[in-house]
């Protein structure tokens, strides 16, 4: 019997693997400590972005804005001096928290060069500045590429992840934020940077990009992506996986907006929903299973996840029919 992480590989490197792999049951996930740290009186981080945290999660404070002017970024953020962490210790924790069993992946950022400027000013103005600032705005892209490059080299040096998790979400429900050509002269030419970093240190690169993402799929596959992670299930999504096959590596499958997803939805609609994923992405393999976070600590959600990971561990271990399961 292979491990955990021979099996996940497996599926990542675009192969049918023995069993589908699960996102959250079959990974080991560092993430660096100053993206969570915040300043006690203020509660904000590096990038003077307030952070507020409910049932759903983690997200900026909508009512607070880090800086009134793009072109104030130099003054207000406060970049982590990289070399100056402790990972001697952040990578001895790690391991020390990791099942050799599973794969490890390390969390480059959640926030990137898309958001990353939009947290600090808000989305009209974050998303304005494209047009208006473009020069400005490059230059803060171009510096927070810098740090992050910087990172990965860290991680190569200490945490030796097997992947490297990145990303921004440049989607929503109902497409991309930006075009085609705003991608092309903006910000794939450090996106590309970031991939190549990863690839650099030996890692596979999984980009996060929830959301509607269209065009965006080609787009990711060009710069060297290895893995998408959670775009958004829909008839377009499968006309790529099979545009492209097992080059298409899918973490996610599960549609959030289904009727499972849905309060009350039943044991047998989740069940269905957890197979049709399979089916639709991963019936060749190439795909890494995840619902995507099953958000709340309601009796309702704790219920759909069980039923969840129960039909991952049933469905996603017959269909591939390998007999030595």
């Amino acid at each position: 019997m292979i491990s955990k992480r021979e099996n996940y590989l497996m599926a990542a490197h675009g192969e049918k693997p023995l069993w589908v792999p699960s996102f959250a049951e079959d990974s080991n996930v560092f993430l660096p400590d100053f993206w969570m740290e915040v300043d006690p009186q203020t509660g904000t981080d590096f990038c003077n972005i307030r952070w507020v945290e409910n049932d759903a999660g983690r997200m900026p404070d909508e009512k607070w804005r880090a800086m009134e002017n793009l072109d104030q970024w130099r003054e207000t953020v406060k970049f982590p001096k990289v070399a100056e962490l402790d990972w001697p210790e952040m990578a001895e924790r790690f391991k020390s928290m990791s099942d050799p069993e599973k794969v490890n992946i390390a969390i480059l950022n959640t926030n990137g060069i898309f958001l990353i400027p939009i947290d600090m000013i808000g989305w009209v103005d974050g998303l304005c500045a494209i047009y208006e600032e473009p020069e400005e705005l490059e230059a803060f892209i171009s510096a927070i590429t810098d740090f992050l490059v910087e990172v990965v080299k860290y991680f190569g040096a200490y945490i030796h992840p097997d992947i490297v998790f990145t990303g921004d979400d440049l989607a929503a429900a109902n497409g991309p934020f930006i075009s085609k050509e705003i991608w092309e002269s903006l910000y794939k030419p450090y996106f590309k940077k970031i991939i190549d970093a990863i690839h650099e240190i030996g890692a596979l690169a999984e980009f996060h990009c929830c959301g509607n993402c269209q065009f965006l799929i080609d787009a990711f596959l060009e710069i060297g992506v290895d893995i998408c992670q959670l775009p958004e299930p829909n008839e377009s999504l499968r006309q790529k996986k099979e545009k492209y096959g097992k080059r298409l590596v899918l973490t996610g499958g599960w549609d959030r907006h289904s009727a499972a997803a849905f309060p009350g939805a039943s044991e047998e609609v989740v069940r269905e929903s957890v197979q049709k994923a399979i089916d639709d992405y991963g019936k060749n393999g190439a795909l890494i299973f995840w619902d995507g976070g099953i958000c709340g600590s309601s009796e309702d959600s704790r219920k759909k996840m069980e039923w969840v990971l129960s039909e991952l561990n049933k469905y996603g271990r017959a269909v591939y029919n390998h007999k030595s399961i």
